[in-house]
């Protein structure tokens, strides 16, 4: 790690895993820095996805770190901090760093949908968010997975688990298509059947409406009905931008308070997987002060170009 540039004070906003580990490389660096968190608990979207079935081992990507901070006078961490872009403005830090997390996306729009999915509202839609804070529907839940990755599973697991009957819709080929690359995929749909999960791969969910919703076969177009209590929405993330954007708009006031630099970084910057968002910390925290550190691959991949 090289040594601290010509700045003094880093604020991070947000303690997940771009935060976290903005926090731990900027504090090895030298740097003061104040890691503001909005919650009573470090660990963003780790904290809560630690807790769902399967993923307990994932918090020691918090642990790790936290464990490092807690080493470090330099760095101070301060819970219940909900800070507004004037409470940015006013603190007198030279660099800030919003890590801010994202949000899941209730409207449906993802890869099968890129505007949101006509609803007339009576049917309760739910979010993961709103699962892993605890507000767990009931009943015959269909669970629309159009993220792919391990979260439609998971929850599907989760929501059997406290008495649901639940049917899982993907518009791929495979459930938790993506863990294909991780030789995951297999078991996880094994142990979603033997739970009892009805899985209907190719078909995407249409509308909702009171007492189920409208699917359709990916290739045909032809649609059926399934009837449902409610219906849990597993399908793209929004980032968690809002003080960021207030702040560019108060970029004339960054000089006048001090400020050298303000920047988003991990999933309030662009949502993507765990090891992505933590990376992006430690690249902030590499780069600050410093010029681009590249990662740029070390060959060069040849581009067949078609000739007409």
């Amino acid at each position: 790690m090289q040594a601290k540039g010509s700045s003094q004070s880093i604020l991070i906003v947000g303690s997940g895993p771009a935060g976290l580990e903005a926090a731990r490389a900027l504090g090895l660096r030298g740097y003061k820095v104040a890691l503001a968190e909005a919650s009573t608990e470090l660990g963003g979207r780790v904290a809560k996805e630690c807790r769902l079935p399967g993923l307990a081992a994932w918090g020691r990507v918090r642990d790790y770190r936290a464990f490092q901070l807690n080493k470090m006078s330099n760095v101070e961490i301060y819970f219940d901090s909900h800070l507004s872009a004037d409470d940015v403005l006013s603190f007198g830090f030279e660099n800030v760093a919003l890590a801010t997390g994202s949000t899941w996306r209730r409207d449906g729009v993802a890869r099968a949908h890129v505007v949101p999915l006509p609803s007339d509202g009576a049917l309760p839609v739910f979010t993961p968010d709103d699962l892993m804070a605890g507000n767990i529907p009931a009943g015959r839940i269909v669970l629309f997975d159009d993220d792919h990755y391990y979260m439609g599973g998971v929850l599907a697991e989760l929501l059997v688990a406290h008495g649901a009957r639940v049917t899982l819709v993907t518009a791929s080929a495979y459930v938790s298509d993506w863990t294909r690359n991780t030789l995951e995929q297999r078991a996880i749909h094994r142990r979603l059947a033997g739970l009892g999960v009805d899985i209907e791969l190719n078909r995407t969910v249409m509308g909702i409406a009171a007492g189920g919703v409208v699917t359709a076969c990916t290739y045909t177009g032809r649609g059926r009905d399934l009837t449902a209590d409610a219906l849990v929405s597993v399908t793209s993330r929004l980032p968690r931008d809002d003080v960021w954007r207030a702040l560019k708009e108060r970029s004339a006031e960054w000089t006048g308070n001090g400020i050298r630099s303000i920047q988003v970084i991990g999933d309030a910057e662009a949502p993507g997987p765990i090891a992505w968002a933590t990376y992006a910390g430690h690249r902030y925290a590499r780069e600050l002060d410093e010029a681009d550190i590249g990662d740029a691959l070390p060959f060069r991949r040849e581009v067949t170009a078609l000739a007409c």
